[in-house]
């Protein structure tokens, strides 16, 4: 009877082994596929922006600094003014 729990004991622990074994090397091939996906779509989103670039622009909407609205240091401070004067909805007017 003790040799039949003995060689119980000893299978189970066989078993567990190569149960961990076979976790470990799937879980190793899961990272490697997916940094290869990962790769992949990187590689390809990099291939379209620069496909998107070099045709010219027909599907790319290209922006000169000279198209932005002009802007002021003055602008910038009254809009800053008017924020800290509004606090939790109401206006704080001195």
């Amino acid at each position: 009877m003790k040799l039949r729990i003995f060689l119980a004991c000893r299978t189970s622990k066989r078993l567990a082994r190569e149960a961990r074994s076979s976790r470990r090397a799937l879980r190793d091939h899961l990272r490697k596929e997916f940094a290869l996906i990962r790769g992949l779509e990187i590689r390809a989103r990099g291939l379209r922006l620069y496909a998107a670039w070099a045709s010219g622009g027909s599907n790319v909407i290209q922006t000169c600094p000279e198209d932005w609205p002009g802007a002021r240091l003055g602008d910038a401070a009254e809009i800053s003014i008017q924020e800290t004067l509004v606090v939790n909805g109401r206006s704080h007017v001195p």
